[in-house]
Parts: C-alpha cells; sequence; structure tokens
C-alpha cells in the first residue's frame, strides 16, 4: 500500500523536471534573437531530420527508409515515435524547417512539448532505478535533476529525442532484470535497441551478467531480437544491401562544423575525407560484448551488487567517448546521465573510478562544443557545467542507506541477511505495516 504515494512522489518529480524543461528551452529557444544577432528563434535541425523521416512512415514510404539519396537516416522506432506529431503537423499545416531553414516554424514549440514526455518517461525510469539500488532517498531529488539535466542535452539543443527513449528503456530493463523479471525485460531492452542500438553497450554486459543459465540466456535473446527486428527489416525491404550499408557507413567528416576530431579521425584523414563511423561502432558493440563475457565468467558464483553491475553497464556505455573517430557534444549525454546514478552510494574506489570518467566525459563535451560558435557555445555550456557541480556533490561519501536501514530493521529480518535495500522490500513493508 506504501507504493502508491512512492509512484506519485516519483511521477511528481518527473512533471516538474519536464516542466521545467519546456519552460526554459521555450525561453531560450524564442529569446535568444533578443541577446545574439539571430534572425529568428534556435531550434534543432535534426529533429526535424527525423520528422521528416516521420512523414515518410505516415505517407507509406518506410520500405525506402534506408535507400540512397535518402540522407542519413536515424534508426526506425525513433521516427515511428514521432508519427503523431508528423500528422498533427501535417493537419495544421505547419510548414517545417527542413531541408531549407525557417525563422520561426511555430512546429518547433509543439515538437519541444513532445521531446518533454520523452523527459518526463526518462526521469520516471531513473527514479525508478534510483529506488530499487537502495540510495539515500535524500540525494534523489539532486540525481535525478542532474541525470535529467544530461538527457535533456540530447534534446535541446540537439534534438534527438529518440536517444531519451532508449535511455529510458533501458533503465527500466535495468530494474527488470534486477527483479527478475527477465521476460519483460527483454522486450524493454529490445525496445531501446530499436531506438538507439548503441544502448547495446549498455544492455550486453547487464543480460550477461544478471540472466543465468545459457537456456535463460537464449530465451532473453530470442525476445529481445523481436521488436528491433519487426521495425528494421520493413525499413530495409525496398533495397537490403544499399540499406545495410547505409546503417554500417554512416560517413562523418572531421570537417563539420559540430564535429571535434579525434585520434582516430587524425590518424585517418591522411588518406580519406570521411571516415564510416559504423566499423568503429561495431567495435564497441565487440568489446562490450566480450567484457560481457569474461565478467559472465568471472562471476559466475557471486551475486553481484546492484550499484556495481550500473557502473559496469555505464562504462561499456562510455567507450563511445573513446572510439567515435568524430565527436558530436551529445554523443555523451547517455553515458553521463547513467554516471550521475552510478555515482551516488558506490564505494570509495568505484566512486572515484565513477567520478573520474564522468569528468573525462564533461571534458570531452567541453572540446565538442569549442567548436561551435559563440552563440551556440555560450546556449548549450550551462548544463554541463551545472552537472559537472552536482556531479561533484553527488561524489561526496554519505553514509549508505543499508546502514541506516538495519538499525531500524525488524531483527528477524535482519538475521536472516535481509534488508531493505535488496529484494526483500516487500517484507519490510509487510512487517512495517
Amino acid at each position: 500500500m506504501r507504493l502508491v504515494p512512492k509512484l506519485r512522489s516519483d511521477v511528481v518529480l518527473s512533471a516538474i523536471i519536464a516542466i521545467g524543461f519546456l519552460v526554459v528551452s521555450l525561453g531560450i529557444s524564442t529569446g535568444a534573437q533578443l541577446f545574439f544577432p539571430l534572425h529568428g528563434w534556435l531550434y534543432a535541425a535534426d529533429f526535424f531530420a527525423l520528422m521528416r523521416d516521420a512523414h515518410m512512415i505516415l505517407w507509406g514510404g518506410f520500405g525506402i527508409f534506408y535507400s540512397p539519396g535518402i540522407g542519413q537516416t536515424p534508426h526506425p522506432l525513433g521516427a515511428i515515435s514521432l508519427v503523431p506529431l508528423a500528422e498533427f503537423s501535417s493537419l495544421m499545416h505547419y510548414i517545417e524547417p527542413f531541408p531549407y531553414p525557417l525563422s520561426r516554424p511555430v512546429i518547433w514549440l509543439w515538437g519541444l512539448g513532445y521531446m518533454s514526455i520523452y523527459l518526463f518517461i526518462y526521469v520516471l525510469a531513473a527514479t525508478s532505478a534510483y529506488r530499487r539500488l537502495g540510495l539515500p532517498e535524500s540525494r534523489r531529488g539532486w540525481v535525478a535533476g542532474s541525470s535529467a539535466i544530461l538527457a535533456a542535452f540530447c534534446l535541446f539543443p540537439w534534438g534527438h529525442p529518440e536517444d531519451v527513449a532508449a535511455m529510458a528503456l533501458a533503465l527500466f530493463a535495468f530494474v527488470d532484470l534486477r527483479e527478475g523479471r527477465t521476460t519483460r525485460g527483454a522486450y524493454l531492452a529490445g525496445a531501446a535497441a530499436a531506438f538507439q542500438p548503441l544502448t547495446l553497450l549498455f544492455l550486453m554486459p547487464l543480460a550477461l551478467i544478471q540472466v543465468r543459465g545459457l537456456s535463460r540466456l537464449a530465451s532473453f535473446i530470442a525476445r529481445a531480437v523481436v521488436i528491433p527486428l519487426a521495425v528494421a527489416l520493413p525499413a530495409m525491404a525496398g533495397n537490403f544491401s544499399s540499406s545495410l550499408s547505409a546503417i554500417l557507413s554512416e560517413p562523418q567528416s572531421a570537417r563539420l562544423r559540430f564535429n571535434r576530431p579525434t585520434l582516430w579521425d587524425s590518424l585517418l584523414q591522411f588518406h580519406h575525407d570521411q571516415i564510416s563511423t559504423g566499423w568503429f561502432r561495431v567495435a564497441m558493440l565487440l568489446i562490450a560484448l566480450g567484457v560481457g563475457i569474461v565478467l559472465r565468467i568471472a562471476w559466475r558464483k557471486r551475486q553481484v551488487d546492484a550499484r556495481t553491475l550500473l557502473v559496469v553497464c555505464t562504462a561499456g556505455l562510455a567507450l563511445r567517448a573513446f572510439l567515435e573517430p568524430t565527436q558530436v557534444a551529445y554523443y555523451l549525454s547517455p553515458y553521463l546521465a547513467f554516471g550521475a546514478i552510478a555515482l551516488v552510494g558506490t564505494a570509495s574506489r568505484p566512486r572515484i573510478f565513477a567520478l573520474a570518467w564522468v569528468a573525462f566525459g564533461l571534458s570531452q563535451m567541453g572540446a565538442a562544443m569549442a567548436r561551435l560558435s559563440a552563440l551556440s557555445y555560450s546556449l548549450t555550456l550551462w548544463p554541463l557545467a551545472l552537472a559537472g557541480v552536482l556531479a561533484v556533490l553527488m561524489s561526496i561519501p554519505l553514509r549508505d542507506r543499508v546502514e541506516e536501514d538495519i538499525g531500524t530493521a525488524p531483527a528477524s529480518l535482519v538475521a536472516n541477511g535481509c534488508v531493505p535495500s535488496e529484494n526483500c522490500d516487500a517484507a519490510f513493508e509487510e512487517v512495517r505495516g
């Protein structure tokens, strides 16, 4: 009976953060012209490229999703999720600023409201994961806020709601797998991968460590691939070979304004103007798979603590910070948002490790943002600075919730090795109720 107030408080907190994001982003977007030499609003072109794909699906063109000449196209489930907004835009006869820019596209205001729903779902997933980790209640607002800021960075100014949706589903899958609900966890993991396949960097170590038994793991994988195949194969039906090439190649160049060159780019640009990012991402997935297999063997007789598991999985997601040939600032948002949660309540050594790679990610973001104009740099660096401050605050040691709760726990439950941060919450609620 006490679960309802907890859920209600999570919903309220998520709604407050989502509304705050909407108000702030609307203010920055529409007010930028008052302070900077802009002739209109500040908006994300990438969001309207995704809207183009949503219109394509709406008009029955799903089979040419990846065809040559369409341009860089994201993964299908992101565009599918925007179909209702695309239909609304068509019914209202709104003009969208893609591929030709407009000064004040009204649909952008509706788009920000639509993206705030994604952020609401993400914060709900983050607070759910936070509770199941048994982390200190006094830190919940700090963690939800800092994680939401880093997740919202994908939404505005970059316009990538599919990444935030994938993050939310990955966290829901994390909670389900920790609680033994492998069937629902598999479908959630598959949906996350259909939104953004690079969430596999998080999900593969999670499944390999958490799902015990080869038969159960095979069943998990069989269920997890259902949604990705269901949305990817029809999109590739028009021209399978060209579609596969488009998915794997994704050429990028360090000469683009938003791309920061990395070591790999510097080495390869001697011979090629553009670099195929797809093969680098395949390498990331293989490394994450290898790490998961090694840890599955090493920890086969060990019950892994949920916080340790979250740090390991988030470190897998951080591979993108090291192996992308070119770096765009929002690439780092997912692993930093998860890192904001992973920092809390860990032991001293994991905390130092987690804080180090969060700091590294923030520095990479700053370096990527430095390539932009002074206008974009001024408008988008503030959430990173705030997130850095919150990450430092969260790294301050705090007495573990397990230690706090054991002092007030029923003696019979403690004697049986049952503490509130593990899977005995129902027993505690029954005794305390």
